[in-house]
């Protein structure tokens, strides 16, 4: 079983970032974003569109061993 994305959980709560405004900011499914969140399940076009939009890095969000 996955484990949550606990950074990316992290990064939204710091910024006051719903997962509903995130997907409407990055044009993501929500559904997709909670998945990344939840399961940290995504894929490598989602991480990059999400790290871009937070301006970081895909590992500071990601755990590529989940990947």
């Amino acid at each position: 079983m996955n484990k949550p994305n606990i950074k990316l959980k992290t990064i939204l709560f710091e910024r006051n970032m719903t997962q509903r405004q995130l997907a409407w900011e990055t044009g993501i499914d929500e559904g997709l974003i909670s998945k990344a969140v939840r399961y940290n399940m995504t894929t490598a076009e989602i991480r990059e569109r999400i790290a871009d939009f937070l301006d970081m890095n895909q590992e500071e969000l990601f755990d590529p061993r989940d990947y």
